[in-house]
């Protein structure tokens, strides 16, 4: 099975929000009428623009952004990002991207998790939600992992396993074979790396297991010693596997997802269909040549948000928003709003221009 199984309740909110640029007015109420508020925010071509949720408005932080809970969402270039984690001292998050409808609906389905800005990279893409049943799916992609001039492909084969009769969550099953120039090494195999981490209301101290692709050495490391740790490659952490290099760590690991570009069309229900047997022949397939290849981008971990990559349509030229709508948490970590990006006004390579979005608050 490829399921990942988290299920979470949703905490209803409602609260007032209200368009020019920078700062909006109040929408109307009457049926029909979006309760909303509507925002223009335009993205600089260097720095930094910071935005706060509850009267949608553009805001100049005082002192120190990283340290400040005076802002909810910021744009820089093509990113967007939360008051939390990696970005900032806030409790904020988000999950996406949910169905378009979502905000017009007013409530967002019950989410496995809320994402907190983190370093991340190749690996984040590795499941797929079904909101219908509150369940990740591994998608049962290929990476390419590469240290130094040693090279390996890599295959999620689960999340979760069967203990004292119960699913738990965050432990991973892997497969995995070294790759050079003569061929391909035996295949392995994990069934039970612990990535639980204490759970999800854990608290940032508590370790979770990491893995040298070299020896099979497994360690369990904090988020903090992993940051300096140069024994390990990948480190497995509640719904996030993580790269070492880069912002992941020191020892210059990089990764590839060599089937990045079927994400977008990927259904919940093919990704679904898919097991560690169907799968076999996919991992089989990859050798020196696919991961030899000019075109592919190796890159350690940066630092992503739940909407890194999801928020722009990868096909759209110029740049455009994805059809999607987004749940998202203030810096207080309580009120809960949903938006969608609706307009980019003067895209460039580097930037949305200015990015026109609505607001409004969950439940609302």
């Amino acid at each position: 099975m490829n399921r990942l199984l988290f299920v979470a309740p949703l905490a209803l909110l409602v609260c007032a929000c209200s368009e020019e640029v920078g700062k909006p007015s109040t929408t109307g109420s009457a049926p029909g009428d979006d309760p909303g508020a509507s925002l223009s925010v335009p993205v600089p071509a260097e720095g930094r623009v910071f935005i706060t949720l509850k009267e949608p408005a553009i805001v100049t932080p005082k002192g120190d952004p990283s340290a400040s809970t005076d802002w909810d969402l910021a744009f820089e270039g093509l990113d967007v990002y939360t008051n939390s984690g990696e970005s900032g001292v806030g409790e904020g998050g988000a999950f996406g991207p949910l169905d378009a409808v979502t905000y017009d609906d007013g409530v967002a389905p019950a989410i496995p998790f809320l994402t907190q800005d983190k370093s991340g990279g190749a690996f984040r893409d590795y499941w797929a939600y079904d909101p219908s049943a509150h369940v990740l799916w591994v998608r049962y992609h290929v990476y390419g992992v590469r240290d130094g001039d040693k090279r390996w492909k890599v295959q999620i084969l689960g999340y979760y396993a069967e203990q004292q009769g119960a699913p738990v969550p965050a432990i991973y099953r892997v497969r995995w074979a070294e790759v050079t120039s003569a061929g391909v090494g035996p295949t392995q195999t994990l069934s039970d790396l612990d990535g639980t981490a204490g759970g999800s209301q854990a608290p940032d101290d508590v370790a979770s297991e990491c893995l040298d692709l070299g020896t099979g050495a497994r360690v369990m490391h904090t988020p903090a010693e992993a940051r300096t740790a140069k024994d390990w490659h990948l480190c497995f952490r509640r719904a996030t596997v993580q790269v070492n290099g880069e912002l992941g760590g020191p020892r210059g690991v990089t990764a590839v997802d060599l089937h990045a570009s079927e994400t977008s069309s990927e259904t919940v229900d093919a990704v679904k269909a898919r097991t560690d047997e169907t799968e076999l022949a996919r991992f089989d397939a990859v050798g020196d040549a696919e991961l030899s290849d000019p075109k592919l981008i190796w890159r350690g971990d940066r630092v992503i948000s739940a909407f890194s990559d999801y928020w722009v349509d990868p096909a759209a030229s110029p740049a455009a928003p994805a059809p999607h709508s987004w749940l998202t948490v203030s810096a207080d970590g309580v009120a809960r709003y949903l938006l969608v990006f609706d307009a980019f006004e003067g895209p460039t390579a580097t930037t949305p221009g200015t990015v026109s979005l609505r607001i409004r608050p969950e439940g609302k």
